[in-house]
């Protein structure tokens, strides 16, 4: 495999740990705004789009320190092809 393929296969399987991520921190964070509902019966249906989105982003900051830490433990740098390069134009042409 090069290094394009090995970047996409790492991408492919990147998507699917941070989707279960998510998953998995949505169902954590209903499960306190379950909690909560003894407390504020009349607040938790105002507090479940925020579990969503903070269940996203609690998983997007997880899978960013995650996918470092496999890249770094597994010397993956040199294995990878980089998404986003930037390329070198033609030099701009002085008017005077």
């Amino acid at each position: 495999m090069n290094k394009k393929m090995n970047t996409v296969v790492f991408i492919l399987v990147g998507t699917v740990v941070n989707l279960v991520l998510a998953v998995f921190f949505i169902g954590v964070l209903l499960f306190v705004v379950k909690g909560l509902s003894g407390m504020l019966p009349s607040q938790t249906a105002n507090l479940v789009p925020f579990a969503f989105i903070g269940g996203i982003l609690i998983a997007m900051i997880v899978y960013q320190k995650l996918t470092k830490y496999v890249i770094d433990k597994f010397n993956m740098a040199d294995k990878l092809d980089p998404l986003f390069t930037l390329k070198q134009g033609k030099k701009s042409k002085k008017f005077d």
